[in-house]
């Protein structure tokens, strides 16, 4: 979440006590399975309200106030204070708060960048998930569970992932290809068919926007890799597979044949940052290729607040390449809740990581479409969406992000000295698929 810190409370009255756990007949308004909750004991009151602090970067603002104040209806007593960071400015500040013992009850984290860092200052999921109800864990995606394990370094949970993302996805102008006669290209072929009738009929629109920094840049080639090989760039990190072998040239093959034909314009590799989506949001541009983040753009809730000039935006896979190519995209979990070693309330930030990862609180948030919820039987209601294109195309991308084959996790030294240089030469023509495989054979050994 982007802009200067702020803090906002929540408050409510009444008490809460977890001494029972016990579930709603009569299950959820979006039709999922209930999720035990931790319910008021008849008159047992605790001696005074709670008040639990809870500081995160990600997720829009008005989505967790919505699920906070949800929160603590279901749990009287319990008020929560809520502070958002800036995403660059909580990576540092955490570390050096949670030292301090100064930091809030409960952690919102980048699974990925930060778990590591920060595990000595979190209590163990082990220590605490049974002071609410029995088996909730376990509503929730075993790969995602896995990943942020795999996180910490140690083979611990120390934070329960909220939701996960993947790339990359192509997104598309609904209104304008339908105006077009033509529907999403499934393959690059037509793609290229696309791509080709809209320099001649539309010269002022881009066909296709991208970024072309080198980490998206990885995460489109290794798109393509995945549609044949789904566990490739895993086996890569790992040392199983070697960078030149057989897999990793023909992915390199078929991505610099994307350039080579046109279906991406070289030119389209200056832009950086948020400019792609800034393109494609003001109708500059038919399809953008991002990672699945960009779902924000299919929902009904984000559009109320944001500028998006396109009415009616879809999304599918990127489009298959190579025979026997089967859609799909690399994925890990995004971000994780946890409790602080130094948090005096447990038992209610407990309650508070359930509720937001495997209970009610889930659909509030969810509703901006920023991650895929980790609670596997998680569905949103139509109303969450703001066209069916958008819900059709939604609901592909949950699918591969929740079946994704390699975690969507570079090896950021290997990437900044070496993969990203080469990625990039292959995409401008500067490169061979062969020598650039053996460039980064003979690099990625280098480094070990």
């Amino acid at each position: 979440m982007r802009g200067t810190t702020r803090a906002l409370a929540v408050t409510t009255t009444a008490a809460l006590a977890l001494g029972l756990v016990a579930c709603s007949p009569s299950g959820t308004t979006d039709g999922r399975k209930p999720v035990q909750q931790a319910v008021p004991t008849g008159d047992k009151k605790p001696a005074k309200p709670v008040t639990l602090t809870y500081w995160t970067s990600f997720l829009p603002e008005a989505a967790l106030r919505e699920a906070l104040t949800a929160f603590e209806e279901a749990h009287p007593g319990v008020k929560v204070e809520l502070r958002t960071f800036d995403e660059s400015g909580y990576h540092g500040r955490l570390p050096k708060e949670l030292a301090a013992d100064k930091a809030a009850d409960v952690v919102g984290l980048r699974i990925p960048a930060m778990t590591g860092e920060i595990r000595d200052r979190l209590r163990p999921v082990a220590d605490w998930q049974d002071k609410v109800s029995a088996g909730w864990v376990d509503e929730l995606d075993e790969t995602a569970i896995e990943r942020t394990e795999k996180a910490a370094g140690n083979g611990k949970l120390y934070a329960v992932p909220m939701g996960s993302s993947g790339g990359a996805v192509m997104y598309y102008n609904a209104g304008l290809l339908s105006e077009l006669g033509m529907s999403f290209p499934e393959r690059a072929a037509d793609l290229e068919t696309i791509v080709r009738r809209v320099k001649k009929e539309l010269p002022d629109l881009e066909p296709v926007v991208f970024s072309g920094e080198p980490r998206e840049q990885e995460e489109l080639l290794f798109t393509i890799a995945g549609q044949t090989h789904p566990s490739l760039s895993d086996e890569l990190l790992a040392g199983r597979e070697r960078w030149n072998g057989p897999d990793v040239v023909s992915a390199l093959t078929a991505y610099r044949s994307l350039f080579e034909r046109g279906v991406l314009a070289r030119s389209t590799l200056k832009l950086k940052g948020d400019r792609p989506a800034e393109l494609f949001r003001s109708g500059k541009a038919l399809f953008l290729v991002d990672d699945s983040g960009r779902s924000s753009m299919l929902s009904a809730f984000h559009r109320k607040t944001s500028k998006i000039s396109v009415r009616n935006v879809g999304a599918g896979p990127f489009p298959t390449i190579l025979p026997d190519a089967e859609p799909a995209v690399r994925s890990t979990p995004e971000v994780g809740l946890a409790v602080t070693k130094s948090s005096k309330h447990v038992a209610e930030a407990a309650a508070l990581v359930e509720f937001l990862t495997a209970g009610d609180g889930v659909s509030a948030w969810a509703k901006s479409l920023t991650m895929v919820p980790a609670r596997e039987d998680s569905r949103l209601e139509s109303s969450a969406f703001a066209t069916p294109e958008g819900k059709k195309g939604y609901a592909v991308i949950e699918e591969l992000v929740r079946d994704g084959g390699s975690a969507n996790v570079p090896d950021t030294v290997f990437l900044e000295r070496a993969e990203g240089e080469v990625i990039l030469d292959v995409a401008h023509g500067r490169l061979t698929a062969r020598k650039a495989a053996d460039r980064l054979q003979k690099e990625w050994s280098r480094g070990q």
